[in-house]
């Protein structure tokens, strides 16, 4: 017997180091996400660091956001307030003619929480649905008067 014992404890010894190396780079690999720098979780995004010092994480920017841009860069109107839209508040501009702003809020009141269906409707004689014009959600329209919903 102690020839055969040889071999198995030499296999043992040669294969210690190999067995120590995978468990080390397991347990590396198995560290909390305090301590993953690359974690999704544990980077603060959007954080403004009160350290001179600290690292930039590089990625994209996100888009700017409408409400960022002012509205009389991209839509011409009269600006009469907000109103309540499927999603939240909707500004309510008129866009033209003399429609003066009681009367497009009072059309705004009523047609507001009917956007969401996305279907044409007339409210209070006021043909209404969602609008082709850019940064416009949707419009209603009453002869030469339009009256506008952003976002």
């Amino acid at each position: 017997m102690p020839p055969r014992s040889r071999p198995v404890v030499r296999r043992v010894l040669l294969l210690a180091p190999l067995v120590a190396v995978a468990l080390a780079v397991v347990l590396v690999g198995c560290g909390t996400e305090q301590e993953s720098p690359g974690s999704a979780s544990s980077a603060s995004v959007g954080t403004v660091s009160e350290n001179p010092s600290a690292s930039v994480v590089g990625g994209p920017r996100p888009a700017t956001p409408v409400s960022s841009v002012p509205r009389s860069t991209h839509i011409q109107g009269t600006d009469c307030g907000e109103t309540r839209g499927p999603d939240g508040a909707l500004e309510i501009v008129v866009l033209a003619g003399g429609v003066d702003c009681g009367t497009a809020t009072k059309i705004a009141q009523e047609y507001g929480p009917k956007i969401a269906t996305g279907q044409p409707t007339t409210v209070s004689g006021w043909q209404c649905g969602l609008a082709d014009t850019a940064g416009v959600l949707a419009t209603c329209t009453k002869g030469s008067d339009r009256i506008g919903f952003l976002p």
